[in-house]
């Protein structure tokens, strides 16, 4: 049974491999013709991504909802591996292997990407009329509704600059980013002490 297990452990890694080629593929060739490698991929790989397709997972043109399939992969991929490797599973293993794959997958990124636009938004905000400004306020334009959310919350019927705003928000960011790590660190803990 163990050796089942690992196998179709790999297997799962494999075909997490294919969807990531997958992905980068689609940013080359998005409507892959009917023959080629990238349509053959498409087959393969699609079906397993449909399932996780909603706006809920776009910003703008980017859609992560291939990631929140990788990261379901990921959790079960690995326990496949603990248990090929060990014999025997637990809940709060499994609990932890969730909890570290959410972490991973949807708040470290959300969190990553969002960091780097209001990189960009703050550095546009400082040179507004220089071409590079504007390519810079153009790519981050998917912060503006978190950016507001802080001129709404903290500036209401106030007069703020836009460079101000985004130095605060990215403040918040940091702040947020390492009082979930720290939470996150706490439950995996928690989940980790579960006896059973």
């Amino acid at each position: 049974m163990a050796t089942l297990a690992l196998f179709i452990a790999r297997l799962l890694n494999i075909y997490s491999f294919i969807i990531w080629i997958r992905i980068l593929m689609s940013w080359v060739n998005p409507w892959p013709q009917r023959g080629t490698l990238t349509y053959f991929l498409a087959q393969m790989v699609d079906p397993y991504l449909n399932m996780f397709r909603s706006s809920k997972f776009r910003a703008g043109m980017l859609d992560f909802s291939p990631v929140i399939g990788i990261g379901v992969l990921s959790v079960v991929q690995s326990i496949f591996q603990i248990y090929g490797m060990y014999g025997r599973m637990s809940l709060s293993l499994i609990i932890c292997l969730f909890i570290s794959a959410f972490w991973a997958y949807a708040v470290q990124l959300f969190f990553t990407f969002g960091f780097i636009l209001l990189i960009m938004k703050t550095i546009a905000s400082f040179m507004p009329n220089s071409r590079f400004g504007y390519s810079m306020s153009r790519i981050s334009g998917f912060a503006d509704p978190i950016t507001a959310w802080v001129r709404r919350t903290f500036f209401k019927n106030r007069y703020v600059k836009e460079t101000t705003v985004n130095i605060i928000t990215l403040v918040i960011f940091i702040v947020l980013y390492f009082g979930l790590r720290y939470c996150f660190n706490i439950l995996y803990m928690l989940a980790a002490r579960i006896p059973f």
